[in-house]
């Protein structure tokens, strides 16, 4: 297993190795959606408890496999892979840059999910956050720009909070070992404030209610593969990271639990009425993501109120994780599709076009319902001691009607803003294969789970009007809406931002002045600085045509030091 382990996080750098030169250049795109194929094939071996130990790498690396991280990676493989053959089909400009940032990010993604370690774990998940800022800025649009700072400025809080709150956890537990930390968050003194700092650490990523606002920004700047990876597979990252470094199951937290299953709920239902008011579909889409996050967050704290659920439920968080990453994956991925003009296959194309939404709100037999009932089970109030308890149930129904509401504003806005571009053959089958996927993988991996899921699709058969109200509400509140030309208020794109950077610039207003430091000392030290070293400006050519070649040396160099 040690060569599929190493190639899974490997194969994505040999990205690296074809950018500097022009020969080989062609050869990135036919390649983007093969890098991701070694850790598909790792994550369809299943898992075995595979531990890799690295004692020359880092602080001693050590990776594995085991059953809460093998969703995460057959997520993150297919997701990629199947993105990445519609990028090559879809990228016109810069090719070469967003194939660069494109296995650099899935590298990370990759790496994070398989690290066993705090340092192999946290280094990954900075290279996939930070070479992540390519992609979404790929564009190269002030638009893109404002979201790519917002992105870095939300990425640096998150990176801060998450390394002190690692650093506290590895101090506690005397081990650089992921599954060390959480008996020693259990047993020390400083429970409450490491777990504050990988909740907000990892909530960036994950979207937290207040953590969330390069998300909606972010999304609709970024090209469309870029945006699906991002919401289907880079914001699972943070919720891995929860589950990986939680004390969940160890010891009752009513409290962090209660404030975060609250928290989860204020998403699910907050990001839905922000969302219905956007006007861009790949908006509407972010804050999708946003809600579906919060019904994740509700069941991660539930499990860490009630312990003995958590065994219950981490492995349901990781499905329902792989089968919302698929599906919103196929719907950010069919923005990009252009609906055809005949009207038997405009038909079936709008068809399959909300199959994955109708799925994520619950549609019998499909993924969503197996998720759906699955995770009624598993948060049945019999036995919980939570005040929050007899509200569950009401509260994913609601969740359902909510996620049913954002589906039926993002088929509008796309039935209104219809791609007319030709579509290449690349893009239909990668859209295509990620949808199918997403419908029909969760019902094969729900039998493993240790609850009785296998009874679901039965059970299903008396769950219809479960199922179906919610469903049903969403097309009526759409339909009233319709019928009295309703319009919903207009809210910008990433909501608290608007406000915030007012602020910023009523505040910075009166201190801002002429940049006389550049004129009158930094111009004058570089213009005296070419005079006395004129010789350097020969090597300054060579060295921008040289920094692909550049990059891997002087990583080569940290590496092997």
């Amino acid at each position: 297993m040690t060569f599929w382990i190493l190639s899974a996080v490997a194969i994505p750098l040999c990205v690296l190795l074809l950018v500097p030169s022009r020969a080989t250049r062609p050869l990135l795109w036919p390649v983007l959606p093969l890098l991701p194929l070694p850790a598909l094939g790792l994550a369809l071996m299943g898992p075995g408890n595979w531990q890799l130990e690295l004692p020359g790498l880092l602080l001693g690396a050590s990776w594995q496999l085991d059953e809460l991280r093998q969703p995460f990676l057959l997520l993150t493989a297919l997701l990629w892979s199947f993105a990445g053959l519609f990028a090559s089909g879809y990228i016109t400009t810069r090719r070469t840059s967003f194939a660069l940032y494109w296995g650099l990010t899935l590298s990370g993604n990759l790496g994070l999910v398989l690290a066993g370690d705090l340092v192999s774990f946290y280094t990954f998940f900075a290279l996939m956050t930070f070479a992540g800022y390519g992609l979404v800025v790929h564009e190269r649009k002030p638009d893109a720009f404002r979201a790519g700072r917002l992105y870095l400025i939300m990425a640096v809080f998150g990176e801060m909070a998450l390394l002190a709150g690692l650093i506290l956890a590895a101090g506690a537990a005397d081990s650089l070992l992921l599954a060390d930390l959480p008996g020693a968050i259990a047993a020390s003194a400083d429970t409450v404030l490491i777990m504050a700092l990988l909740l907000c650490g990892f909530g960036v990523k994950a979207g937290l209610p207040l953590l969330h606002m390069w998300l909606p920004l972010a999304h609709p700047v970024a090209s469309t593969p870029a945006s699906a990876v991002l919401s289907g597979a880079m914001i699972k990252a943070g919720l891995l990271g929860w589950l990986l470094t939680l004390p969940l199951g160890l010891a009752s937290y009513e409290l962090p639990g209660t404030v975060l299953a609250l928290t989860g709920v204020v998403a699910s239902l907050g990001a839905a009425l922000i969302g219905v008011c956007q006007q861009q579909a790949k908006a509407v889409l972010a804050y999708s993501s946003i809600s579906q996050i919060g019904l994740m967050t509700l069941m991660l704290g539930i499990a860490l109120a009630e312990p003995e659920r958590a065994h219950w439920l981490l492995p349901l968080i990781g499905l329902y994780a792989l089968h919302h990453g698929l599906a919103k994956g196929a719907m950010f991925l069919s923005v990009g599709i252009s609906s055809p003009c005949a009207s038997v296959p405009r038909g079936l194309y709008w068809l399959l076009l909300a199959l994955p939404g109708l799925s994520l709100a619950g549609l019998p037999f499909t993924s969503g319902a197996h998720a759906k009932l699955a995770m009624k089970q598993a948060l049945a109030p019999e036995g919980l001691s939570l005040w929050l308890a007899p509200w569950l149930s009401s509260l994913l129904s609601a969740g359902a009607v909510a996620t049913m509401v954002l589906v039926l504003r993002f088929l509008w806005l796309q039935w209104q803003h219809t791609n007319k571009d030709g579509t290449d053959p690349r893009r239909v089958v990668g859209w295509l294969l990620t949808l199918v996927t997403s419908l029909v993988l969760f019902p094969l991996l729900a039998p493993g789970l240790p609850l009785a899921i296998e009874s679901v699709p039965v059970d299903q058969l008396n769950a219809l009007p479960t199922l179906l109200w919610p469903i049903l509400l969403a097309f009526l509140l759409g339909g009233i809406s319709l019928k009295v030309h309703l319009r919903a208020p207009r809210v910008p794109a990433g909501d608290l931002v608007a406000p915030l950077e007012v602020l910023c610039k009523r505040v910075t207003l009166p201190y801002q002045m002429q940049p006389i430091v550049y004129t009158e000392l930094i111009r004058p030290l570089c213009s005296s600085l070419r005079r006395v070293l004129p010789w350097a400006q020969r090597f300054e050519p060579w060295m921008s045509a040289q920094s692909a070649w550049l990059l891997i040396i002087v990583s080569l160099v940290l590496l092997l030091a």
